[in-house]
C-alpha cells in the first residue's frame, strides 16, 4: 500500500495533548512510524478511535501491556485506524494459516472479510453463520450472499454503526455526545466541555442533568437541548433495529417482560441479529435467570459464531450452571485455558 502520512501529538495520562507542534507519523502497511518510534503492525493487540484520539495497545519486551494514545491532528484518525486494522488482520490470519499448515491442518483454515471495513476475519474452528464479528472495527456484519443479507444494502451499511456501548455494555448505536456546562459567578465566568461516546439511552440522564445545570446561566441551555433531542428524538427514525434503545433501557431497569416483548418485535422484522440476542441474554442475567441467559447467548452465537462478548458471557453461564461438557467444548473452541490450580 502507499504510505499514509499524518501528523500527531502524544497524549498524556490525563488525556491532554503534549507539546505545541505536531510530530510526523506514517504507516506503510507493515510498520507504524510515530516520530522516531517504529512499531510493526503485527504487534498491535487492539486499535480504537474516539474523536481524533487513536488508542493503540501492544506488549513490551517483558510481555507487559502498553497503551499508546495519540491525537491525530492531520490525516484523520478514522482512516488511520481502518488502514492499521486492514493490515494487521491480514498479517494475523496469514500467521495462523502458516501455523496450521505446519501442523498438517491447513485444510481447517477458514476466513471471511468484514462487510464493513474489509478486514480479514479468521473463522477457523467456528461454525458457518450468516453474521461475523469483526474485532478490528468492533461491528457485527451480515455476510453478503446469505439469506439474512437480503437485498437491502442500506441495512447492511447501518450495521456498521452498531456496537457495544462504552457506558452500559449493551449492543446499540453509540454516538458522540457533548457535555457542556457554563457558569457565571460575579466577575468570573467560564465553561467546561467534554465529549463522551455512549448510546442514546445512556445519554438521557446526563442530558437532563446538563439541562437543569445550565438553566440558571442560560448560555449552556441550547447545547443541552440539542443533546437532549439527540438522546430522545429521532433515535429510531429509519433505524435498523427500531425500538432497540427503549428495550435496552427497560432491560437495565429490570422491566424484563416488557424488554423481551420489545426485542421480539425487533426479531420479527430481522430474525438474524446476534447483537440483539446478546442483549436478551444480558436482560436475563440482570434478572438472575442464568439458564435463559445461556440459551439466549447460544442463539446469539447461532447467528454470529465468532461474537466474543456472547461467548464470554456464555462461558460464565455454563460455569454457574455446572454444564461441564458445554463449558469445555466452548473453551476449546475459543482456546481458553483453565487458570492454574483451577
Amino acid at each position: 500500500m502507499e504510505a499514509m502520512d499524518f501528523k500527531f501529538k502524544w497524549v498524556d495520562d490525563e488525556g491532554q495533548e503534549t507539546g505545541f507542534f505536531s510530530k510526523k507519523g506514517s504507516f506503510d502497511g507493515q510498520n507504524l512510524h510515530l516520530d522516531d518510534t517504529e512499531i510493526p503492525v503485527a504487534a498491535f493487540g487492539d486499535v480504537d478511535v474516539r474523536s481524533n484520539r487513536l488508542i493503540l495497545s501492544t506488549v513490551g519486551e517483558g510481555g507487559e501491556p502498553i497503551f499508546i494514545v495519540i491525537a491525530v491532528t492531520q490525516g484523520g484518525a478514522g482512516k488511520l485506524k481502518a488502514a492499521i486494522g486492514l493490515a494487521r488482520s491480514a498479517v494475523w490470519a496469514q500467521m495462523h494459516r502458516e501455523e496450521l499448515e505446519k501442523e498438517g491442518r491447513g485444510h481447517e483454515y477458514r476466513k471471511a472479510n468484514c462487510p464493513h471495513c474489509g478486514a480479514t476475519i479468521d473463522l477457523t474452528g467456528f461454525p458457518q453463520t450468516d453474521q461475523v464479528s469483526c474485532d478490528f472495527c468492533h461491528s457485527i456484519g451480515t455476510l453478503p450472499g446469505t439469506d439474512a443479507a437480503g437485498d437491502s444494502l442500506a441495512a447492511l451499511k447501518a450495521e456498521n454503526e452498531h456496537r457495544l456501548c462504552d457506558e452500559c455494555g449493551m449492543y446499540s448505536k453509540p454516538r458522540k455526545f457533548t457535555i457542556f456546562y457554563f457558569y457565571f459567578l460575579l466577575v468570573i465566568y467560564g465553561w467546561s466541555q467534554r465529549e463522551t461516546w455512549r448510546c442514546p439511552a445512556c445519554m438521557r440522564p446526563e442530558a437532563w442533568k446538563m439541562l437543569f445545570g445550565n438553566l440558571l446561566f442560560v448560555l449552556g441551555v441550547p447545547v443541552a437541548l440539542v443533546q437532549l433531542f439527540r438522546a430522545y428524538g429521532g433515535a429510531d427514525v429509519g433505524a435498523l433495529y427500531p425500538g432497540l434503545d427503549p428495550a435496552n433501557l427497560k432491560a437495565r431497569n429490570g422491566n424484563l417482560q416488557s424488554a423481551i416483548a420489545d426485542y421480539q418485535k425487533i426479531l420479527q422484522k430481522r430474525s438474524v441479529a446476534g447483537g440483539v440476542k446478546y442483549n436478551i441474554g444480558l436482560a436475563f442475567l440482570h434478572d438472575n435467570d442464568i439458564d435463559s441467559a445461556a440459551r439466549s447467548f447460544e442463539f446469539a452465537l447461532g447467528d454470529c459464531s465468532n461474537y466474543r462478548p456472547a461467548a464470554s458471557a456464555l462461558l460464565g453461564c455454563y460455569e454457574q450452571l455446572a454444564e461441564t461438557e458445554n463449558l469445555e467444548s466452548l473453551k476449546k473452541q475459543w482456546d481458553v485455558e483453565d487458570d492454574e490450580g483451577g
